[in-house]
């Protein structure tokens, strides 16, 4: 049964109830009975529902951080924080407190939480058992005896919890609890500073976008490479281009050199003409025949060097004209994404988180009841238990 609770009354100061404050918002999960009034902040309950739904696969555990009192003969104890314990193995049948584990809770403590003590642990295991487990009841005795520290079970499957305390001799099952809603600076300066730790790991990998069209680009260049070889070929076209290149500056060096030996020769034949015509004859027919026959080299080349271009040519246009292609394709696919995003802005209207926001505090806000919550919810992407920062902005439906 959940139910809210407003109490508008300011309570009397009793007993050593001025050392600690019953708070004013609240919401009841279940019957609460009994000696023992359990409250846990609600910055510090989203936490909790955010670690154990990201971690469907495996157990994970945490240290619960806050106060104990009592007045009357009626424990109140309140968890105002929560450190998740990643490193630590969780099953039913296997706990582990090691003395790394203890000193990360101690660094966490002293630095967000200094003001609070240890008032229990949290565990959150796929398809365990509300029925807690021997392990479970033995390593609660052992790290946190005494009636005053809490365990707060989840299973995130079927979406089951519980708080359990010792007593008379056994774990005993709480019927429910309060979650309270106050400004709660310690845990709100805890998950800032962890979001900016996930920010700065997220910031060390590649962007998703850029990483997918680098995907698409290096799969388009395998599939180049499996259907024609373009990449070898085009290195072979370039060798090719350097190679006769350099034999026809070659040529061009030896036909320089004959073409001189031709002026010479001639200018010898011109002085020799009337006495030694036979003899000349001869030499300006083979110095013709060599010289055509290198013009028909060079022209061969010629034509090599200018078929070689023309193909390293028409690669190069077939490179741009693919390169091309993926440019529009991902302009129409973030110009579509803009006009997307774009409408929804225009269809809803947007709202900026303020400090102590949730999603049912702007729910009731807005439209004055609890009735949107589910609607601001699908339309944002989130859950009831998701977190949400002063400054982040959300639409509204």
């Amino acid at each position: 049964m959940i139910e809210i609770v407003y109490e508008k009354e300011k309570q009397k100061s009793e007993g050593n109830e001025s050392f600690f404050r019953i708070p004013n918002n609240i919401r009841q999960i279940g019957e609460v009975g009994g000696t023992q009034k359990i409250y846990i902040e609600d910055y510090a309950y989203t936490y909790l529902c955010r670690i154990s739904s990201e971690n469907l696969s495996r157990g994970i555990g945490a240290i619960l951080l806050g106060q104990a009192n009592w007045k009357e003969g009626v424990s109140y104890l309140f968890v105002k924080s929560a450190v998740a314990l990643p490193d630590m193995e969780v099953s039913e049948e296997h706990l582990e407190f090691t003395q790394e584990i203890w000193n990360h809770v101690y660094e966490k403590n002293k630095e967000y939480f200094p003001d609070q003590e240890v008032v229990g642990w949290f565990l959150s295991i796929p398809g365990c058992s509300m029925e807690l487990h021997q392990v479970i009841c033995q390593t609660h005795l052992d790290h946190f005896g005494g009636s005053d520290k809490i365990l707060f079970v989840m299973e995130p499957l079927e979406k089951e919890e519980a708080f359990y305390r010792y007593e008379e001799g056994r774990m005993s099952r709480q019927s429910g609890f309060y979650v309270y809603y106050e400004k709660n600076e310690p845990m709100h300066n805890f998950l800032i500073a962890q979001n900016q730790k996930m920010e700065k790991k997220s910031e060390e990998v590649d962007d998703s976008a850029v990483h997918s069209f680098r995907k698409k680009v290096e799969k388009n260049t395998q599939q180049e490479k499996s259907k024609t070889g373009f990449p070898v070929m085009k290195a072979a076209g370039i060798c090719a281009a350097v190679a006769v290149l350099a034999v026809g500056v070659l040529y061009l060096n030896d036909y320089q050199k004959l073409q001189s030996t031709r002026e010479v020769l001639a200018d010898i034949d011109q002085e020799n003409q009337g006495t030694v015509q036979e003899e000349t004859t001869p030499v300006n027919g083979n110095v013709t025949r060599e010289n055509e026959e290198i013009d028909k080299e060079n022209s061969a080349s010629g034509e090599s060097e200018q078929n070689t271009a023309e193909d390293d040519t028409i690669s190069q246009e077939e490179e741009t004209d693919q390169t091309q292609e993926e440019s529009d394709q991902m302009q129409e696919t973030e110009t579509g994404e803009e006009s997307s995003s774009q409408a929804s802005v225009e269809i809803h209207p947007s709202y900026t988180i303020q400090q102590g926001d949730t999603i049912t505090k702007i729910s009731i806000k807005t439209y004055g009841s609890t009735e949107k919550v589910r609607e601001i919810c699908e339309l944002n992407n989130l859950s009831v238990n998701d977190l949400i920062y002063p400054g982040q902005k959300i639409l509204l439906p």
